[in-house]
């Protein structure tokens, strides 16, 4: 029960940061492609959040995902 409860706490967070990362590219760079979007859906928290980071400064969309 433990080990559901903290999963669900996992992707409850992982949704979040995927929501506020799509909400921040969005109000930087206007509409966000679908394959962007498809990309941050599957993509792991550790990602996400590195993304998140990266848009803060990003001059243009491509800067966020390019490594």
């Amino acid at each position: 029960e433990l080990k559901g409860k903290q999963q669900g706490l996992q992707e409850g967070k992982q949704q979040g940061e995927m929501l506020a990362l799509q909400r921040l590219l969005a109000k930087r760079f206007g509409v966000i492609p679908m394959e962007t979007v498809t990309l941050i859906s599957q993509a792991p928290l550790e990602d996400i959040e590195r993304w998140f980071d990266r848009a803060i400064d990003a001059k243009e969309l491509y800067d966020v995902f390019n490594d």
